[in-house]
């Protein structure tokens, strides 16, 4: 019978030491050549002409993120990123609040929720804050992304 040389595989990326660094941003990923947007800039751009309260709530939101642990924020036009080893949470900034999509490993049914969305590896939850005050009610479940996104 002939020995059959085992399949090698690719290690997971997320599991990998090391990490891929663009040349040209200086941004680190885990798989080399990550497709990204070079040239991001701070939060400050997408709160530029926004009311104080959305500039407040968001304020509110990077100082929850920030606490978590080590962070990247990539902000772009009105998009920004939280980020760890992966993606834990997107923010949209709106004229009157900040939409906050967070990723998380499970379903969550909570009416805070105004929409959720299933795909193969996480399930999107997304709210709507309007005020300071909200981003209280989206700590355990943006802890809990940031932990899972460390994975």
């Amino acid at each position: 019978m002939k020995d059959t040389p085992k399949k090698r595989t690719k290690p997971s990326p997320r599991r990998s030491a090391s990490r891929w660094t663009c040349s040209k941003c200086g941004r680190s990923f885990t798989q080399v050549n990550q497709r990204h947007a070079c040239g991001t800039s701070d939060g400050s751009d997408v709160l530029r002409n926004r009311p104080a309260s959305v500039v407040r709530t968001y304020a509110a939101i990077e100082a929850l993120a920030k606490s978590l642990g080590p962070i990247e924020i990539v902000a772009r036009e009105r998009y920004v990123l939280l980020r760890s080893v992966r993606i834990f949470a997107d923010l949209v900034i709106m004229s009157d609040a900040v939409r906050v999509a967070i990723h998380l490993e499970r379903k969550v049914a909570d009416p805070l929720f105004i929409k959720v969305v299933e795909d193969r590896k996480r399930v999107t939850h997304v709210v709507r804050l309007l005020a300071q005050g909200d981003v209280d009610a989206i700590k355990a479940y943006l802890k809990e992304a940031y932990d899972s996104s460390l994975k």
